[in-house]
Formats: structure tokens, C-alpha cells, sequence
């Protein structure tokens, strides 16, 4: 099914301004992180999407995001999964590059997930797990770089496709520009 990519674009580009850092940011309180949280694991869902149904360019779904992970310490369960600091080896965070669908699955995928806010009260990263990976690390997510992610995507818009059909995968392997 073809969709009208502008609706979902329209919902992406406000939950990149929601989470733009402001110069005054809103008192914390439990019912702004539930939103905060809601509104990114939704726009991670809408860039999948979006990616799946080639309504953005190639360029979008080639991204690598600039991510931090941190090994486990120890092994997580539902019943400690909120223990993060004894859960995972801080120190032992280290910077990676993953691709665009790849986050968009630890997100979609979430075991955990938390939003977390910086000195200045703007939000400042998502800890998100997947229950594949939660075992394994904890990833980091800034906001500064899941605002930029989610404002490209809701403005790409391509002009050109090209299916062609291989074999291999019994399907067409798309691109568009």
C-alpha cells in the first residue's frame, strides 16, 4: 500500500522542533518525559517507515548516526531493568556509527528506554536497549543528533525511483534520489 508520505512527515517535523533545544525549557515533570519519550520512539517509527516505503531518498536510509554504547555489566532483566549506572560500564562507553535502520530497531525493539535532560534542563540523550541488544550495550542517542535525523527526513522528498529486479533477493532493490 502506497501512503501520503506528507501526514507522517508533517508529524515528524514537529516532534524534531518539540525536541530542539530552547533558550528556556519547560520545568521537568513526569508527563513531559512520558510525551518527550513517546514522541522519539514515534518519530524513529515514522523514519522507518518512511525509509521501507522509499518516500525519502537513498541518501536518508545510507545515513550513519554518530551513537555511544556502553557494555553491560551485568545481565538485565525485566526486574532490574531500570538500574542503569549498575547495569552497564559507564566508563566503558565508546562511540560508534550506525546506520539509520539500525537505531530505528533498538527503538522499535526497546527493552528500555530513557530520556534524560542536560545541566541547561534541555534534553540531552536517549538510553535506549533493544531486547536483543540488552545483554550486550545500552546505547546512547543525543538529541542533537536525533533532531537534525528527524528534520531531513520530514524535508526529503525524492523526485526520481529506480527499481530494478534481482534475482537473489526475488524482489526489486529500490533507490530513489
Amino acid at each position: 500500500m502506497a501512503i501520503e508520505s506528507l501526514y507522517w512527515k508533517e508529524e515528524l517535523a514537529r516532534i524534531a522542533k518539540s525536541i530542539r533545544p530552547t533558550s528556556k525549557p519547560k520545568r521537568w515533570s513526569e508527563r513531559a518525559v512520558c510525551v518527550v519519550e513517546r514522541d522519539v520512539m514515534i518519530g524513529f517509527f515514522i523514519v522507518r517507515r518512511m525509509v521501507e516505503l522509499h518516500k525519502v531518498s537513498s541518501k536518508i536510509s545510507k545515513m550513519q548516526l554518530d551513537l555511544f554504547c556502553a557494555p553491560v555489566a551485568k545481565n538485565v532483566t525485566k526486574m532490574n531493568r531500570f538500574t542503569l549506572d549498575e547495569n552497564y560500564d559507564w566508563n566503558g562507553e565508546r562511540a560508534e556509527r550506525k546506520s539509520v535502520a539500525y537505531i530505528c530497531n533498538q527503538c522499535i525493539h526497546a527493552y528500555i528506554s530513557f530520556v534524560d535532560r542536560g545541566p541547561d534542563r534541555n534534553w540531552s540523550n536517549l538510553l535506549v536497549a533493544s531486547d536483543y541488544d540488552r545483554n550486550n550495550v545500552i546505547w546512547r542517542v543525543p538529541f542533537k543528533t536525533i533532531s537534525p535525523l528527524f528534520e531531513a527526513v520530514s524535508n526529503d522528498w525524492p523526485v526520481s525511483r529506480e527499481m530494478i529486479y534481482e534475482a537473489k533477493l526475488a524482489d526489486y532493490k529500490v533507490t530513489t534520489d
